[in-house]
């Protein structure tokens, strides 16, 4: 066997340390009861991975002590992802719907205002298309669409008297004809 295969079975996994012995590293290190390479070795965990963490508390920054894995990290907690997700069907049910477009923006938005760390492109003002496919794919029953735009003349036929008279001479017809209502189209 070579020395590089040796290498490979003697390496843990990455990212398996134990949460309670990461917390527990970092206290010994910053109350110097002990060094970084002394604690990542007893409680066995990268020192690299430690010294992140603890520079990152020295900083004043919260450090979840969670292996954390690859550079990306979701913008949005699972409430928050939610609400999004409502609001957009909301808009949708009340014939606003959102494009590709128009979401990424909002989402961009939203975030901002939620002051939550994110890597979207602050000068589009825009999330990307990788958060947008991979929203789209945890939530697969959404659909957003291109809304159309109402012609002039139908959106002034819709007001209250109109729809009224509709109604009425609907009321008028089916008396008259005594239409069941699976005889009735649009």
């Amino acid at each position: 066997m070579s020395d590089v295969e040796n290498d490979r079975r003697k390496r843990k996994k990455e990212g398996t340390w134990d949460p309670t012995n990461m917390r527990k590293a970092v206290e010994k290190v910053i109350n110097n009861e002990m060094s970084a390479r002394q604690a990542a070795n007893r409680y066995q965990m990268p020192r690299t991975t430690l010294n992140d963490r603890i520079s990152a508390i020295k900083r004043g920054k919260e450090m979840s002590t969670e292996p954390l894995m690859g550079r990306f990290h979701n913008t949005f907690s699972l409430e928050h992802e939610k609400i999004l997700v409502e609001h957009v069907k909301d808009l949708g049910n009340r014939q606003m719907p959102l494009n590709r477009k128009k979401i990424l923006y909002f989402v961009f938005q939203l975030a901002e205002k939620l002051k939550l760390p994110h890597q979207f492109n602050k000068e589009k003002k825009s999330a990307g298309k990788n958060f947008y496919y991979s929203f789209m794919k945890r939530h697969s029953d959404l659909s957003l669409r291109t809304p159309q735009s109402t012609s002039l003349m139908r959106a002034v036929g819709f007001n209250r008297p109109q729809v009224a008279r509709f109604y009425e001479c609907l009321e008028t017809l089916i008396q008259r004809f005594n239409f069941t209502a699976y005889k009735i189209w649009n």
